[in-house]
């Protein structure tokens, strides 16, 4: 079989790599400035059988981050269409910033209809719709916080932001109180969920999943179990009248009933997972 993952460079591309190479061959489509090429994309896309695609923007500006994530998502799709098999299928990472995350009291569930707060979401919500309307057979993910190992410190995870200053001694610094709640889950659980939405697909299914622990996590939480490993640690809040207390979780029951999946890393395995990592890479 032969798998084509797109942003294989990134965070979970990575680890998502890694568990597709015991699956079949894999291609990656190559990481360039701007959008992909159409020969890069009729290279990637011949012969192949299943497409990840986790390939995107989620920083710069809005014009960088609707282009990457909408118009590079038309370009594959295009091409699959035109060059690809017949047959293949495609799973997409999206992200629950499709949902509004403003005043969330009770756990997001796909029946929620997408009305996005932030560029991004908007980005992604796009790509949905032409992933939908293309007629190839999709899974599309929609992903909450994650994290774990491999994860860039200062951009767009707080747990791999507070883990990083706690190993190289640093006070952690938290905007706001600490209380605002996300939904965190371990890279592990979630490459699991890529694997099992690519290979135990249903024909026909074009479902929309969240992926996520289903559980709201407050920042003081996950600061606590850090200050558990590294005691000597001291923390820093920055209150600001204005700052938004966004907090939210989802609702993964629906890919669970489905598939059979479970987050299996626990928040404190995981924080002491991803600790261990930064320690690595501060001897290196």
């Amino acid at each position: 079989m032969r798998i084509g993952v797109t942003g294989a460079k990134g965070f979970i591309g990575t680890h998502l790599v890694s568990a597709l190479k015991k699956r079949g061959t894999v291609v990656t489509l190559p990481r360039r400035k701007g959008l992909p090429g159409k020969q890069d994309l009729k290279r990637f896309v011949a012969d192949t059988d299943i497409f990840f695609h986790l390939g995107g923007v989620n920083r710069g500006t809005n014009e960088e981050i609707l282009n990457g994530n909408i118009i590079g998502t038309s370009r594959l799709l295009e091409s699959i269409l035109n060059e690809g098999k017949s047959s293949a299928r495609l799973v997409f990472a999206s992200s629950a910033q499709t949902y509004s995350l403003v005043n969330c009291k009770t756990p997001i569930r796909e029946t929620k209809t997408a009305n996005p707060d932030t560029v991004y979401g908007v980005s992604k919500q796009n790509a949905e719709n032409l992933i939908k309307i293309s007629g190839i057979p999709y899974t599309i993910l929609r992903l909450s916080n994650i994290y774990g190992p491999g994860c860039r410190p200062n951009y767009n995870s707080v747990v791999a932001t507070l883990c990083s200053r706690a190993v190289r001694g640093l006070p952690l610094v938290i905007n706001g109180d600490g209380r605002q709640g996300r939904d965190f889950i371990y890279v592990d659980d979630v490459v699991q969920a890529f694997t099992l939405a690519g290979f135990e697909f249903f024909p026909g299914s074009g479902k929309i999943f969240n992926v996520s622990s289903g559980r709201m996590v407050s920042i003081k939480q996950i600061v606590k179990l850090i200050c558990k490993n590294y005691k000597n640690t001291k923390v820093e809040f920055l209150t600001n009248k204005n700052q938004s207390e966004t907090s939210y979780c989802c609702d993964p029951s629906r890919f669970s009933e489905k598939y059979g999946w479970r987050p299996q890393v626990s928040l404190s395995k995981g924080i002491e997972q991803t600790l261990s990592y930064y320690r690595r890479k501060k001897k290196t």
